[in-house]
């Protein structure tokens, strides 16, 4: 229900904000099949595919499958589909006439909300009757991988009831056309780290910010809705208490029908400019939280790391002889798929867009509509030095990698996809150093809360402690004449503390916290900073290792820290020591300036050897940033986070 309210709210929001700039490619493509305008709502559309000829020799052996849940009922229902019917119901019993489209509305929306019977999600026996044609369609295509293979199949679900039934339906249909085959079925909440990983907070929220910029219109969709329905549109409208959701809620209805084997257009109750907006709204929401976009791209990618190593692993064993499987089938949602084909950089829907081109040009409901489906289909010739091949289906159509060259047709080589793959993702992150503070102060709050909507995998900032024992945040020692640590907290002016800080740091979970702890003049005083810092970090309930890491240039801190916060991360910065020195007094990190890396390369590998983390400070130089990316360092702390993407991911 969290789910729908906030895409409601999105939608009601931005929807009716920004100008109607319709894309004729867009038009063309939505009224060809009107039902297309319900974007991940949209059924299945089975249609006929036909296979380029296999290099000379080679025949499929395996295949690798993710597939969508099928057709389901849309989330609040009491909100959409029940208000419809409400509404209509109510105003044609008080004896306001309904135009013949009213009384369809009536009935349609009445027949979908008791359908949907409150259950957010259920799955529709269409859903079902998808995943059974499905198989049955791959059966026909493949037959030698079913028939002249082990038989050996592993289904792996999402623990989601549809999800589940799903997968029951697909494989119910494999077993009934060949019965010899043994299929594994299996689900759990383990599996869900790479089969439905949670969607990014930071990613949704940068969404939210891009499409608030949208600018505005003034056009009237609702007048014309009351002259659809009601016979004297002036009646009809005294029952409608807020038009915006009034109008989603019958774009909700429409978008469902489908799924609950209503084929006809029920968006015809709507002008078409409604419907565009409300199919824009929906699947450019999507697009820049889940795919490739260039706004959330970089983000997205990583969240499929789980998913994307989990598939080639189970194909390379195979590949291998290490496993006998046929295929591996994996079932679950819209945003691992499509996280999943951005990934793989398939054409159409894993091209990196703007938003503006998204909104042109990304064909949504052929991208993802329920049980969409993305196949791996491997090829061999039987000869031991012959590449392996595979080619990908997206939605059962061959789709192309237009970063990769095939050998011909949609063939690729196994090997130059695994290299693909492998360069996909830069393995080393960004620490923005003391926040991302271009045109703010830095180590201001504002500059960890863009830091933080940057994307940012770290933002480090400074402590320091006052004579009275309070932790504030600045990088140098004094601020004007005043010296921190011999002053109190009163006589500092314009300086954030530790705890008004972190009141930032934890409205956002995908930013860590590097905490840079200043030597103090005596060990004594350093154990109080350190005290007073793990105590503000558990007051706001942020001690995680996954949320902070600690760094300092005194070596009493570093050994402090390691002692009383096993398993949390600690680095060493000063650079006067081997990692193994730093690594027998139980420090797990180090992060030394990039000429100690310049000096001593091997430190990287010695480091990671000891399974310590290597971050790397302060890197701006284009040159020196790709040198400590080729090192293979876990952190680059950089004061130009936005250059440092860009080398890191190869653009630049």
């Amino acid at each position: 229900m969290k789910r729908f309210l906030s895409l409601l709210s999105l939608v009601l929001a931005l929807g009716t904000a920004y100008a109607q700039q319709q894309s004729p490619e867009m038009v063309q493509f939505l009224k060809e099949f009107p039902q297309r305008a319900a974007f991940n709502t949209h059924s299945y559309e089975f249609i006929d595919v036909v296979d380029t000829p296999a290099p000379k020799g080679y025949e499929p052996f395996y295949i690798s499958h993710y597939g969508r849940h099928g057709s389901r009922s849309d989330w609040g229902g009491d909100a959409t589909y029940k208000v419809v019917r409400d509404i209509l119901a109510k105003a044609k019993a008080d004896g306001v006439a309904l135009t013949p489209a009213g009384d369809s509305l009536l009935r349609e929306s009445a027949i979908i909300y008791a359908k949907y019977d409150g259950m957010d999600g259920r799955l529709t026996p269409r859903g079902v009757r998808e995943h059974a044609r499905l198989a049955q369609r791959m059966y026909d295509r493949f037959p030698q991988v079913f028939q002249k293979g082990s038989g050996e199949i592993r289904a792996v679900s999402s623990t989601t009831p549809r999800v589940l039934i799903s997968m029951n339906g697909f494989t119910t249909r494999l077993m009934q056309l060949q019965p010899s085959l043994h299929i594994d079925l299996d689900s759990g909440e383990k599996f869900m780290a790479y089969i439905a990983r949670a969607e990014n907070g930071t990613i949704r929220a940068r969404t939210r910010e891009e499409l608030a910029r949208r600018p505005a219109s003034g056009e009237d969709f609702f007048t014309p809705v009351l002259h659809t329905l009601f016979q004297n549109p002036e009646e009809g409208r005294k029952y409608i208490s807020s038009p915006g959701s009034f109008l989603y809620a019958i774009y909700a209805v429409a978008k469902v029908a489908e799924a609950n084997d209503i084929d006809d257009n029920l968006f015809r109750y709507l002008p078409f400019g409604a419907v565009y907006r409300f199919h824009e709204d929906n699947f450019l929401s999507a697009y820049l939280n889940q795919c490739n976009s260039e706004l959330n791209g970089d983000l997205r990618l990583p969240q499929a790391q789980e998913l994307v190593d989990t598939l080639l692993t189970q194909a390379e064993r195979v590949i291998s002889g290490k496993s006998n499987r046929a295929a591996d089938f994996c079932f679950g949602h819209d945003w691992p798929y499509l996280g999943l084909c951005s990934y793989f950089g398939l054409e159409g829907v894993g091209d990196r867009l703007s938003t503006e081109d998204a909104a042109a040009h990304w064909m949504a409901s052929w991208n993802c509509p329920f049980a969409a489906n993305l196949q791996m289909i491997f090829y061999r010739n039987g000869s031991a030095s012959a590449p392996v091949l595979v080619k990908f289906l997206v939605n059962e159509r061959e789709t192309a990698i237009p970063a990769l060259t095939p050998v011909e047709g949609p063939y690729y080589k196994w090997e130059d996809f695994k290299a693909f793959c492998a360069a996909r993702v830069p393995k080393t992150q960004i620490v923005a150093h003391r926040g991302y503070w271009e045109g703010n102060r830095e180590n201001s709050i504002e500059s960890l809360r863009k830091a933080q909507m940057f994307g940012a995998w770290g933002s480090e900032f400074d402590l320091h402690l006052t004579s009275d024992n309070v932790v504030v945040v600045n990088h140098d020692r004094t601020i004007g004449k005043v010296n921190i640590q011999k002053n109190p907290f009163s006589a500092l002016k314009d300086v954030p503390t530790l705890d008004e800080y972190l009141a930032q740091g934890e409205k956002n979970k995908d930013c860590v916290l590097v905490l840079e702890l200043k030597p103090h003049e005596s060990a004594e005083r350093e154990d109080v900073l350190v005290e007073e810092c793990l105590k503000a970090l558990k007051a706001h309930k942020l001690m995680n290792p996954g949320r902070i890491a600690f760094i300092s240039f005194s070596y009493h801190i570093c050994r402090e820290l390691a002692a009383r916060c096993p398993g949390y991360t600690v680095q060493y910065l000063e650079g006067d020591k081997t990692p193994a020195e730093v690594f027998a007094d139980g420090i797990n990190g180090i992060d030394y300036h990039y000429s100690c890396f310049q000096k001593h390369p091997e430190w990287v590998k010695e480091a990671h050897d000891l399974g310590m983390s290597v971050n790397v400070w302060t890197v701006d130089n284009e040159k020196d940033i790709r040198q400590m990316k080729e090192l293979g360092v876990d952190q680059i702390t950089t004061n130009k986070p936005a250059l440092t993407r860009e080398i890191l991911f190869g653009r630049k």
